[in-house]
């Protein structure tokens, strides 16, 4: 069974202060790329790792452009929801966005929170996904991280996951290492929303990858030398074997990201600047720390959690009700 897994593509009709080029433009030539792999490789299932699109309220205009191309994709595309597809970090506000439209129409298949079985010939493979939601990289939620258990049916477990889940210990931003979800039951655990991702890592023998975000957003030295790419998986009974493929239509980060604004501040640390730029592409860092203040609160109060439940939906519909991001 093959599949295709790419990551945190942000689609929007607007371009980001750090590009040169048409981002629009260059985001559909790498979708166009997916689906040209697709067809090459045969692939079965298309796997989205969260952030679909740049903002939960993107433009019917950018739409109209977007679903015929996703839907001409020759495989379906199975997808988590990240922090940017909806309102206040809060998936259940799904249904009132475009990522939620999608998969109303069938485009997409969200599979936040489900368990599915795929099978092709004599391999099944149970497939997991976990959306971003606020405080995803708490102690409360790192069972987001974990599946528990494997179908008895399903030779391969793969587990999709939109946090910042990281190989090594990352200063200052909550995140969740590796080797504290290394007991899962999943056999591969594919994760998005940092940008950067990390190469294949195996404890024991669970795997754990992140191929990085599809797009650069961001201006940063590490994003003008990276190279976006995508994963090719092909599983077959319990053996899986993972390819990082570079994308052929992502051009050399000279060519796209304009770094004139960081060159402006070099009386500044550059280490400083560096680290400013990586917090600001993960999303909104005021709105994410507010959020994290009302958590914080319910927990040193001893609140009723459905008092949290109910200050986050809220905080979720005034974001809606003002635009989105």
């Amino acid at each position: 069974m093959k599949f295709l897994y790419f990551t945190d593509s942000h689609i929007r009709g607007t371009n980001p202060k750090s590009r040169t080029d048409s981002f629009f433009d260059t985001v559909k030539t790498k979708l166009e790329e997916v689906r040209s792999l697709t067809q090459r490789h045969q692939i079965d299932y298309v796997l989205h790792g969260g952030d679909l699109f740049d903002r939960p309220d993107t433009s019917l205009s950018v739409i109209h452009e977007i679903a015929p191309l996703l839907q001409s994709i020759p495989a379906p595309i199975l997808a988590i929801s990240g922090n940017h597809d909806i309102y206040g970090h809060n998936p259940i506000t799904l249904p009132r966005t475009v990522m939620g439209l999608l998969d109303a129409l069938g485009i997409v298949t969200v599979i936040n929170g489900k368990t599915m079985l795929l099978q092709k010939d004599d391999t099944v493979v149970q497939l997991t996904g976990a959306p971003y939601i606020y405080g995803i990289d708490r102690e409360e939620h790192r069972n987001l991280y974990f599946v528990k258990e494997k179908d008895p049916r399903a030779d391969f477990a793969i587990h999709l996951v939109h946090g910042f889940l990281m190989p090594k210990k990352f200063p200052l931003i909550a995140h969740t290492r590796v080797e504290e979800v290394a007991d899962t039951a999943a056999d591969l655990t594919i994760s998005g929303h940092y940008h950067d991702g990390f190469p294949l890592m195996e404890i024991g023998d669970k795997k754990f990858i992140n191929p990085g975000a599809m797009v650069r957003i961001s201006n940063t030295l590490t994003e003008l030398k990276r190279k976006p790419k995508v994963l090719l998986i092909d599983v077959e009974k319990s053996d899986c074997e993972i390819r990082e493929y570079p994308l052929q239509s992502a051009l050399p980060g000279e060519e796209v990201l304009d770094r004139k604004e960081i060159e402006m501040h070099k009386f500044k640390r550059r280490e400083l600047a560096e680290f400013k730029e990586s917090i600001e592409r993960t999303g909104n860092f005021e709105r994410i720390h507010f959020m994290e203040v009302i958590t914080d609160i319910a927990e040193n109060e001893k609140l009723d959690p459905a008092v949290k439940r109910e200050a986050l939906q809220r905080i979720a519909k005034v974001e809606e009700s003002r635009g989105g991001l």
